[in-house]
């Protein structure tokens, strides 16, 4: 995984991110589960897009998963056309997504071993990962990531390197649990991830000189918060969509 993949997978998710709105559009009136349905469709089909041009590199599934509800959504309640309140979109994720978890609570713990991770966190350790998170309605972005980003006085730079961390507190990121290969990672990440917005984060130099820090710690143990870093996408996203007015 490089810069260059992630181009290129970039280049090439644009009209699945569309399918998911006029999908959303299409079934508007239908039950919102059909949407559902019909989006896993299409996001299966953007992962496979995504992994030809990468050569089976993984640069965007998490974001395929939410952006595709988020998208959806969209399309769903035309926000472009009536502007909606912002509570009336997570409830219309919440809707959604509820019966997400199902699928997991039927799985055979006999046959483990050929699981996806995520199921295999799930079965083993009761782990729901960006599926919990979906089915409560996005909490670590709408309640604490987006309010963070909006409020946030740095620059660009700043804002979106302090969000990620701040993300990152909120959600149980599978990605940092599969690459540190420990289940109970956060206990030890989660009290650096504090003393670094104790010393002031991005906004004073204390917390750029353990930022470094932090950044030498993460090439050692080969840790990554690609699950955080989906959640940022979609904390800028909404804020995107508020900035336009579309959501209020």
């Amino acid at each position: 995984m490089d810069v260059f993949t992630f181009l290129e997978s970039s280049a090439v998710l644009p009209p699945y991110f569309e399918a998911f709105v006029q999908t959303g559009i299409k079934l508007r009136r239908h039950p919102i589960d059909e949407t559902f349905t019909a989006i896993r469709k299409i996001g299966l089909e953007a992962e496979e897009a995504m992994l030809f041009v990468t050569n089976g590199v993984n640069t965007h599934k998490g974001a395929i998963f939410s952006l595709g509800i988020f998208l959806a959504v969209c399309g769903r309640l035309m926000i472009w056309k009536v502007p909606c309140q912002l509570i009336t979109f997570r409830q219309v994720i919440k809707q959604m997504t509820k019966d997400l978890l199902a699928e997991f609570k039927t799985i055979d713990r006999a046959i483990s071993e050929n699981l996806t991770w995520g199921q295999q966190l799930f079965v083993r350790y009761g782990v729901a990962g960006i599926r919990g998170e979906a089915q409560k309605g996005y909490p670590a972005i709408f309640e604490a990531g987006l309010p963070y980003y909006q409020n946030h006085q740095g620059t660009q730079q700043e804002r979106l390197v302090d969000t990620l961390l701040y993300l990152s507190l909120q959600a149980e990121d599978t990605n940092l649990m599969k690459r540190s290969n420990d289940c109970h990672i956060f206990e030890k990440y989660q009290p650096l991830i504090r003393h670094y917005f104790v010393l002031g984060a991005t906004q004073t130099e204390q917390g750029k000189i353990f930022l470094e820090k932090l950044n030498l710690l993460f090439k050692e143990k080969n840790w990554s918060i690609g699950g955080s870093a989906d959640l940022l996408i979609l904390t800028v996203f909404l804020d995107k969509l508020m900035t336009t007015g579309w959501l209020k």
